[in-house]
């Protein structure tokens, strides 16, 4: 009997050992436990992909605001291109205006001269009929014989030729195309 009572206390010590094993996994304890850190670990990797999503997010809006200045700094570059055109296009418009303006002066310059000149011409040619006035005039006694009254017998006068001592001698058309090739 004592071989039976060996045998029955090995095996009830067997089946005690093995009982913790086998009571351990049903215990509900440890499988909340293990949910949990099973739970944990998702959620881990869901936090690593979100981190990875945002990184990515942050990447792609940082290239869109290189984008977006890299625009503002060619739309920059083309205004001040533009600047630089409509300053040049000011420039040569108010080249256009004074050389015009020059133009207009030189013209208006030269046609006062002409009619300075005109002025003394007429002057000289009535000083030059006066003359004449007065020199028929002393000697419209002695020619009785019945001379017209002319010296040389071929000249002619501004007054008998028909020939007008007012006469413009400022050329207006000419001054009005100088003037109006300022305007652009």
């Amino acid at each position: 009997m004592h071989l039976a009572s060996l045998i029955s206390s090995c095996s009830l010590l067997l089946l005690l050992g093995a009982l913790p094993a086998w009571a351990a996994n049903n215990d509900p304890l440890e499988k909340v436990i293990e949910g949990i850190n099973r739970g944990l670990s998702n959620a881990e990797r869901e936090v690593g992909k979100a981190l990875e999503g945002i990184n990515n997010g942050i990447t792609q809006a940082g290239r869109e605001v290189e984008k977006v200045f890299n625009g503002l700094s060619h739309l920059g570059s083309q205004a001040g291109k533009e600047l630089d055109r409509g300053v040049n296009d000011l420039n040569h418009g108010l080249d256009k205006v004074a050389h015009g303006i020059n133009s207009g002066v030189g013209q208006a310059g030269k046609e006062a001269e002409k009619f300075v000149h005109g002025v003394n011409n007429a002057a000289g040619q009535v000083g030059k009929e006066a003359d004449k006035v007065i020199q028929g005039a002393h000697h419209g006694g002695a020619h009785q014989d019945g001379s017209t009254g002319h010296h040389g017998g071929g000249a002619t006068t501004t007054l008998t030729s028909g020939a007008s001592v007012n006469k413009p001698f400022i050329n207006f058309p000419a001054l009005w195309r100088s003037v109006a090739n300022i305007m652009p």
